[in-house]
């Protein structure tokens, strides 16, 4: 049995025990003067799940529910009853705000306690069940593709065991799953036309994937050179409902028009700080290949020396010399994005979607790196997945490998995927990484 949960589960698992102990603590476990006993039961609900819901917002902020977590630590017990305190904080505020009187201190204590102890422990027995009945996997592929799977799944090999490396006919194929109670046979591209017995494998326990949905699937992830064109048109990677369109670029402006004015005294501060240090000009204006290979000029805040080029456009690095002493500051704390906001409103770029590459490198990227140019067939954006699982792309292995993370993006788009984001970003930023 596969005990790892997906990341649907382990949400529903906080929502589910968030809206118990925020609902029955009050009823059963408080004095009877508490004010979520004296408000009607309609209303206590509608608090119940606004807690709820702000417990799940600010664990994704903080990470409780990372997917690339598989082994619970000290550490992620503090995040799990700091997301439950800033959410009983949250329904602090909104029961005074529409009851004019404050939840009672003991009641809110257990709710922060036992919401944020609870998960914990929910999230910490199935973390242990997944490592001690780890999944069997067995990989029908070629040995090329074996090495690069396992290699990218070091940090969860505590989550599976890898059965039946030498090569196999169909029928030992069959039997060694039935034999050894594999749990998944991941089947290559080469093995597609085989004759396996498919209904045979699943009667028997195994589930069958192919090569590309494990990636998509167990890594968040799709490797360029694992797809081939009958792949991208099966799964159409433009997201063709004006509706979804219309919604995404609505929540586009409101994002952006806050972001402006919220950040206006940093950003007004930031150039002051620049000028002072490195003189004018104050913002850094690139073309960028944007939409369907349009480019357009991305706007943001100077953070490298005015000579930084001087030689040519460069590949941006992690620890890149070129970058001035505020510049490394603006950087770390993502406030050299802030005009790209303008770049929002404007229409030539998203919040969320792929960042946008340079002209410069634009042409290289295409000929080396397979299905580059299909990154361009949504807007580029101020963040996204590869953002926030990847780091900087200085060369072209490393650009293929973000490729990897925008194609999953590409074929997994929605806004519920943009709202994780989102919050990702938010956590990144809090903790000063890029």
């Amino acid at each position: 049995m596969n005990w790892n949960l997906s990341r649907g589960a382990k949400l529903s698992a906080n929502f589910a025990i968030a809206c118990v102990f925020a609902y029955i603590i009050p009823v059963y476990f408080a004095p009877s003067m508490e004010t979520l006993m004296l408000i009607s039961r309609e209303k206590h609900l509608v608090y119940m799940v606004c807690f709820a819901l702000s417990f799940l917002i600010f664990g994704e902020m903080l990470g409780i529910a990372d997917r690339r977590i598989f082994k619970l630590s000290f550490r992620q017990f503090v995040l799990y009853l700091f997301s439950a305190t800033i959410a009983s904080f949250v329904l602090l505020l909104i029961v005074w705000f529409f009851e004019y009187n404050f939840i009672g201190r003991r009641a809110i204590i257990k709710i922060i306690f036992f919401t944020g102890v609870s998960s914990f422990c929910f999230a910490a027995i199935f973390a242990q069940l997944a490592q001690r009945y780890k999944s069997r996997v067995m990989l029908l592929v070629s040995a090329e593709k074996r090495i690069k799977i396992k290699n990218a799944l070091s940090n969860k090999k505590d989550a599976f065991e890898f059965l039946g490396e030498e090569d196999m006919s169909k029928t030992e194929v069959e039997e060694f799953c039935r034999k050894e109670q594999v749990d998944l046979l991941v089947v290559g591209e080469s093995y597609s036309s085989s004759e396996l017995d498919i209904i045979s494998l699943l009667e028997s326990g195994t589930r069958v994937v192919g090569g590309v949905d494990f990636w998509e699937k167990y890594l968040e992830k799709i490797p360029p050179r694992e797809v081939d064109q009958a792949w991208l048109a099966r799964v159409d990677l433009r997201m063709k409902n004006p509706f979804v369109h219309l919604i995404k670029r609505f929540a586009d402006l409101m994002i952006a028009a806050v972001g402006l004015i919220l950040s206006a005294p940093i950003l007004l501060l930031s150039l002051i700080l620049i000028g002072l240090e490195s003189g004018f000009p104050l913002f850094f204006v690139q073309t960028r290949t944007g939409y369907m290979g349009k480019s357009y000029s991305m706007i943001k805040l100077r953070t490298m020396r005015k000579d930084a080029e001087g030689k040519g456009a460069q590949w941006a690095k992690k620890q890149d010399a070129r970058v001035t002493f505020f510049g490394k500051f603006l950087r770390t704390w993502r406030i050299d994005e802030i005009p790209q906001f303008w770049n929002v409103i404007r229409g030539e770029m998203s919040v969320v979607g792929p960042r946008p590459e340079r002209p410069e490198f634009q042409e290289k990227l295409r000929k080396e790196v397979p299905y580059w140019n299909s990154r361009h067939l949504v807007k580029p954006g101020m963040t996204g997945w590869a953002q926030i699982r990847f780091s900087y792309a200085s060369d072209l292995n490393e650009s293929e490998e973000k490729l990897s993370y925008d194609l999953y993006y590409l074929k997994n788009a929605s806004m519920t995927l943009d709202f994780e984001i989102l919050l990702s970003t938010l956590r990144s930023i809090t903790k000063g990484s890029r």
